[in-house]
């Protein structure tokens, strides 16, 4: 047998790819093997390497700059908004009036300051105490109107009207399509609603 490489007699095999070589021609393998560039891969795996990279930073991009076209970014999705109960924000006790940073404020505040002699305070004057509403009287099969107060939700008032052994929410959605409530966050206290008889 000869040499791949030149017409002497093979003295060995190479271990990788089986030709027969010379002692000119190799060592622990044949010279094909051990060139260099027999052990680059090929360019097309370089450029199929880099198009999908290029593919997936594209894709990952996309995803991360366009939000979802669906998507409701300000509340629960409509699926279950009827569902969720959101509470009317409660007003506070005493009002306090809010200023941006840097700004000072109009007015003094009452905060009491530390003096070394007593100051007479003027006697404070009666401030009516808030009263609890008194339960609607329901009478079966007769509308009411009833005047939002503060916290109340379309949830809180179809509760008081709603009779025992009735649906809550069924008497909510009755109220809310009586007087056009189409967002039932969007009662203001004061509001007259018409309750539907039931």
């Amino acid at each position: 047998m000869h040499c791949y490489a030149c017409d002497e007699q093979a003295t060995q095999e190479c271990a990788r790819c089986g030709a027969l070589y010379c002692d000119n021609h190799g060592g622990a393998l044949c010279d094909r093997c051990m060139d260099p560039a027999s052990a680059v891969p090929s360019y097309r795996v370089f450029r199929g390497s880099l198009a999908a990279l290029l593919i997936g930073s594209i894709v990952a991009v996309w995803l991360l700059v366009l939000p979802p076209a669906r998507a409701d970014q300000d509340g629960p999705p409509s699926s279950i908004a009827n569902l969720v109960q959101t509470g009317t924000p409660r007003p506070s006790a005493t009002p306090q009036a809010t200023t941006a940073p840097g700004e000072s404020t109009a007015t003094p505040s009452a905060s009491p300051s530390p003096s070394t002699t007593p100051t007479p305070s003027p006697t404070p004057t009666a401030t009516p105490t808030p009263t609890a509403t008194p339960a609607p009287t329901i009478v079966p099969g007769q509308a009411t109107t009833y005047t939002v107060q503060s916290g109340d939700t379309l949830l809180s008032i179809a509760q008081r009207f709603t009779p025992a052994g009735d649906d809550v929410q069924a008497m909510a959605d009755a109220i809310a399509k009586a007087n056009n409530i189409t967002d039932p966050r969007s009662i203001q206290v004061g509001q007259k609603l018409n309750i539907p008889a039931r």
